[in-house]
């Protein structure tokens, strides 16, 4: 079984993979397959189907214009929904650099709204996942949304936030 999610290791979705694998012994051949985004992959179901896929209930894409409502109505002919499951996500970081003054924020669409709720005058830019969004914020960024294993906490950098939640996890076979 070939299962396709957002990649890296390092995002809450290839974690939701594995833990998908781990808790369905009966499904141990899983291969994990990661895409740099989720739009990637619902742009090549064609090519993918018989597969499977797992998303977050929470997935937003500013690209496509979806939230996870509209990619479940919308793409019926193409995902069939299979079972779902209740995982918690990494816990996530709301870093300030006191070095940057430019409002820029970086983070995951699906998090931008949160990210506004603790910093109501941040510019946010999103990125196709909260560990390329560090990346950018190390670049360029007064303020990141992040998971917290992706932050090493620099001197200048302080934490305005730590925030847990659970997730719901979407499986598709890709028809």
């Amino acid at each position: 079984m070939r299962l396709h999610t957002l990649g890296p290791e390092a995002t809450d979705s290839w974690k939701a993979a594995v833990f998908y694998r781990e808790n369905n012994k009966d499904k141990a051949d899983i291969e994990i397959i990661g895409h740099a985004s989720f739009e990637d992959i619902l742009e090549n179901l064609a090519d993918l189907a018989g597969d499977y896929l797992v998303i977050p209930a929470a997935f937003q894409s500013q690209k496509m214009g979806l939230t996870w409502g509209d990619m479940h109505y919308l793409y019926q002919k193409q995902l069939g929904l299979k079972e779902a499951f209740v995982m918690n996500l990494n816990p996530m970081l709301l870093l300030e650099n006191s070095y940057v003054h430019n409002h820029l924020a970086f983070t995951h669409a699906a998090v931008a709204k949160l990210l506004l709720q603790y910093v109501p005058e941040a510019e946010v830019v999103t990125c196709p996942s909260k560990y390329l969004a560090y990346q950018e914020y190390r670049r360029r960024g007064q303020y990141v949304l992040t998971n917290e294993q992706n932050v090493t906490l620099r001197p200048f950098e302080k934490v305005l936030a730590r925030i847990e939640i659970p997730m719901v996890w979407c499986i598709y076979q890709i028809k």
